[in-house]
């Protein structure tokens, strides 16, 4: 039989899991590019679905989380969840744009 063991992590070490693990992109997607992706995502059979609040696009599939973008006004810049990072990066290598 395998022992149980319990770790106990002190506040530092709690604090620098939260940091690396990562939850929003911020500055990944450029604005200019915006309207192309809007057009690019029906082609992958993303359904638009409505937004709520600040965010500027939601998209679902079938069987996947919801990719979502929202409007950072403080920081001036695109935000998304990591669905939508996914979601970019696909745009980006479909259509042959740098990262």
């Amino acid at each position: 039989m395998a022992k149980k063991v319990s770790v106990v992590l002190s506040k530092k070490e709690v604090e620098r899991c939260k940091k690396l693990c990562r939850t929003n992109y911020r500055g990944m997607i450029k604005l200019k590019y915006l309207l192309e992706l809007y057009a690019f995502l029906p082609s992958e059979e993303w359904t638009f679905v409505q937004p709520q609040g600040n965010e500027l696009l939601r998209v679902k599939k079938e069987g996947r989380r919801d990719a979502v973008l929202w409007w950072n006004a403080t920081k001036k810049q695109i935000e998304c969840n990591r669905m939508g990072a996914v979601v970019w990066y696909v745009y980006c290598i479909r259509n042959d744009i740098a990262l």
